[in-house]
């Protein structure tokens, strides 16, 4: 990996400060084509809440043993946490939306809930499909705590139309993104 420096680092910076900064709750949406960068994203955003006492959870298609060594190596004092905050679950890829696969995101979510409490920081691909964003998101007022919805571009740009991306914009309450130019931000939606 290459050392950031001068406009790189104040760019990629960005995204990073504005987890760190996060005051209100909020249903985020991350945006990246680098996982390497989201990712770095992530950890900063969990890492906060398990500084500061939330349950944080992390649910991926990843091996949580893999999560759990890259969390280590990014800093995170993991052996510590997993026994008081951190949760770690490999969920499977729910790519349609029928309403039998709806019934079940909703039960793991509830499940992985259940076995945390509030306030959450929660990263997850859980809410991935357009009927779930829309339900979580105007029930959101009635959720305490944070969540990001992590989405690859490249892959939304293949496999979805735009009316997708301009769905995830209307459907959360601020946008981070992480690209491989090293450009990174966020900003507010609603």
């Amino acid at each position: 990996m290459k050392p950031k420096y001068g406009s790189e680092m104040a760019q990629e910076s960005i995204p990073l400060k504005y987890v760190d900064s996060l005051s209100d709750k909020k249903h985020l949406v991350l945006l990246y084509d680098d996982e390497e960068y989201a990712q770095r994203i992530e950890f900063e955003f969990l890492k906060k809440g398990l500084m500061t006492g939330d349950s944080c959870i992390y649910a991926t298609e990843m091996d949580p043993g893999l999560v759990i060594l890259k969390m280590i190596n990014s800093g995170i004092p993991v052996r510590y946490f997993l026994k008081k905050n951190l949760q770690v679950y490999q969920i499977p890829r729910l790519i349609d939306e029928t309403e039998i696969m709806i019934k079940y995101a909703r039960k793991l979510f509830k499940k992985i809930l259940e076995s945390a409490s509030p306030p959450y920081r929660i990263v997850a691909r859980i809410l991935a499909e357009m009927k779930l964003e829309r339900e979580f998101h105007s029930n959101f007022s009635t959720f305490d705590g944070y969540i990001v919805c992590p989405y690859d571009i490249s892959k939304l740009r293949v496999h979805r139309e735009n009316k997708w991306i301009q769905y995830l914009f209307e459907t959360h309450h601020a946008t981070i993104y992480a690209l491989k130019s090293n450009q990174g931000g966020a900003f507010y939606l609603q």
